[in-house]
């Protein structure tokens, strides 16, 4: 929870602000990009954010944030995060919301961390060096999906491109399967974890969490937005990416857009990006899969 308040506080109703158990989704069906908006009938407090101003005004956020379960704030105003700022929830598929009628300006070297993060605005901008990262965070993939491969060969763990199993005479075994081919255009699965080298322990990388972005102007992005899947080191699998929307009438800057897959053994498969957008200026995208540690390659995923 956020440093200095209650739990109580927290689940109140009447801040603008709820934070959840994480998976806890009475407040936030993340899984659907929902935006709060149960809620939007109540105030909002710029406070309980421990900032100052208003979040129907304009909300200066300057001090570090650091979060154990879903956070979902929402106004009329403006949110400006000051530079060198953490909001964190380290938790795997732990959500953050954030809906308001104005702008929002992400400052640089800020790193706003979950497994699942949610940013609904008129514009938004994310200063140089600044981040929106979801890497190795994801909840559990959809049912009934095999994007964890099987085994102990150690391979990557798959999503929008096959992990890779790096074997130099696999006939047999394969790296996690691709999924959630129903979602293409608005994607919104979490990455696989990889396969593991050893029957007793699980060394594969996470998979990656989910980015929605939803600017109904202008998106200035000269820091990161990364969904991409954990490293699985010497003995495991990589975690497979996430996936990232984004929906905007200009997104520019110079920036990077990755839902790359995590290296390992195996490498892991890259995640899904979905952009829907008037106009892209310069923007660096990718969905590539990653490295095995004994130098193969292995499949991207797509945007």
């Amino acid at each position: 929870m956020i440093e200095g308040l209650t739990s109580e506080t927290l689940r109140q109703e009447t801040s603008g602000l709820l934070q959840n158990e994480a998976y806890g989704r009475n407040a936030v069906d993340s899984s659907e990009g929902q935006s709060c908006l149960s809620y939007l009938d109540n105030s909002g407090s710029c406070q309980d954010l421990k900032g100052f101003g208003t979040l129907d005004t304009t909300c200066l956020l300057n001090s570090s944030l650091n979060l154990d379960g879903d956070l979902c704030v929402y106004g009329s105003g403006n949110i400006e995060v000051f530079p060198h700022i953490a909001i964190i929830c380290p938790v795997k598929g732990c959500s953050i919301v954030v809906n308001v009628s104005g702008s929002v300006k992400i400052g640089e070297y800020v790193n706003v961390m979950a497994g699942s993060v949610s940013f609904d605005a008129r514009n938004i901008t994310l200063d140089h060096r600044a981040t929106i990262n979801t890497t190795s965070l994801g909840g559990p993939p959809p049912s009934q999906t095999s994007g964890t491969p099987i085994g102990h060969d150690g391979a990557g763990g798959g999503h929008g491109g096959r992990g890779a199993s790096c074997l130099r005479s696999n006939k047999t075994n394969w790296g996690g399967d691709v999924y959630a081919w129903s979602t293409l255009s608005k994607p919104w699965s979490y990455g696989s974890k990889g396969g593991s080298t050893s029957a007793e322990k699980q060394y594969g990388g996470d998979g990656g969490g989910h980015i929605e972005l939803k600017v109904s102007d202008t998106l200035q992005l000269d820091g990161f937005v990364t969904a991409e899947g954990g490293m699985g080191g010497l003995k495991g699998g990589g975690g497979s990416g996430g996936s990232i929307v984004i929906h905007a009438l200009k997104m520019k800057g110079s920036g990077v857009i990755s839902a790359a897959g995590g290296s390992g053994w195996g490498g892991g498969g890259g995640g899904r990006i979905s952009l829907e957008c008037y106009s892209i200026q310069d923007v660096k995208i990718t969905a590539h899969g990653s490295t095995c540690s004994n130098l193969f390659d292995q499949n991207k995923g797509f945007y």
